[in-house]
């Protein structure tokens, strides 16, 4: 068994804590291993007082061949399942072992116990990460080059059109979409590399790519950009009115900091959320006022008693019940936006006690990102 030292040094520390009291001259910690076809065996892996480093196991050890009154064994057990043993000698005559005593080194047979129980399941955990990790490099392996032919057939195509301006177009928006998904794949070659986990989200979020390059310059405008063209894009395809900005403000074409990124991520679960939700010929937009983002739908609705609970995680509205989902994209968005220093609301009635640039927005459903416009940029 390959242990950790976190926890060879642990179970010491378990055995040097009992010191010399009430007798006792030696501990020895054996645990129980069997490789396949095998007779299992019990391997020496601590012991006090340290004599040297040489552990042998229990079948090696020719003082064990003959029993003794000074020697307890204590099974080190999980449930039904013997893990290893806690072998005690002493200085007592007799075998005449006071209760306290035994009391005390079940205790600690049973610490040692949970710590071996907790080292196998983590040594399990690892095992399943590594055999992910190992899939996933599989993944991206197979995947880079049908991308990277998708690309070449793209400009082939753009080739052979010559003249036709709006079929280009379209293609070259293929061709910006491969590029989204190329950064799919760079963030999931990432997971190789040690993780630092955003604290407070939850491990569902990975809506957009994380902005991988923290050289680049970013701005509101261009992480909305390829957003808005994927919308624009849905609401022709499904014939839906869709409207976005004509004027971006100062504030949206200046640099941002790294962190602020995951704007990005809060309007593309919106929009998603407002294309799958809303009924076929609601239109579909986002505005920009001078304090942050409104997008949203003239489809059905959303009840009043309903305005806080869809920002509760797991819940889902009346208009998502026959609808594909998990009830977690406007939790995560909230919590992305608070994380940030902002907030996201449901307007219910944009005509009172909101943004003054709302007021005339007549649409039933307004989801507000609201920002802290002044700690954006860097």
């Amino acid at each position: 068994m390959n242990l950790s030292k976190k926890f060879e040094e642990l179970v010491i520390k378990q055995l040097e804590s009992f010191d010399c009291s009430m007798g006792v001259t030696h501990l020895v910690m054996y645990l129980a291993s069997a490789k396949h076809g095998t007779k299992a065996s019990f391997e020496m892996i601590g012991q006090w007082p340290k004599k040297d480093r040489l552990l042998i196991s229990m079948e090696d050890d020719p003082s064990l061949k003959f029993s003794s009154p000074n020697r307890r064994w204590y099974p080190l057990q999980e449930n039904d399942i013997l893990l290893g043993v806690l072998r005690v000698e002493t200085d007592l005559t007799g075998g005449d072992w006071p209760v306290s005593l035994d009391t005390r080194l079940k205790a600690l047979s049973i610490s040692l116990a949970k710590c071996v129980s907790i080292e196998l399941e983590r040594q399990n955990k690892n095992e399943e990460i590594n055999y992910l990790k190992n899939q996933v490099n599989v993944i991206i392996h197979q995947l880079r080059n049908p991308l990277a032919a998708l690309r070449t057939y793209a400009k082939l195509l753009i080739k052979r059109l010559g003249s036709d301006d709006d079929s280009i177009q379209l293609v070259e928006r293929m061709i910006i979409e491969q590029q989204q998904i190329n950064q799919y794949v760079d963030s999931f070659a990432q997971l190789n590399s040690p993780i630092q986990f955003p604290l407070e989200i939850g491990e569902e979020r990975l809506l957009l790519p994380p902005n991988l390059d923290n050289k680049k310059e970013i701005t509101v405008q261009s992480l909305l950009r390829p957003i808005l063209e994927r919308g624009k894009a849905n609401a022709k395809l499904e014939n839906r009115d869709w409207a976005e900005p004509s004027f971006w403000p100062d504030w949206t074409l200046s640099p941002l900091k790294a962190k602020y990124a995951v704007i990005a991520e809060i309007a593309a679960n919106l929009l998603e959320n407002a294309f799958k939700y809303a009924h076929k010929d609601a239109e579909i937009g986002l505005t920009i006022t001078s304090k942050g983002l409104g997008i949203f739908d003239n489809g059905k609705k959303i009840t009043k008693n309903e305005n806080e609970k869809i920002f509760q995680k797991g819940f889902r509205g009346s208009a998502a019940k026959k609808k594909d989902g998990t009830g977690v994209g406007l939790f995560l968005a909230r919590q992305l936006a608070q994380q940030i220093g902002g907030d996201l609301k449901l307007i219910e009635n944009s005509s009172i006690n909101h943004d003054e640039e709302l007021k005339n927005l007549k649409k039933r459903n307004i989801f507000y990102l609201e920002l802290p416009i002044k700690e954006l940029h860097s």
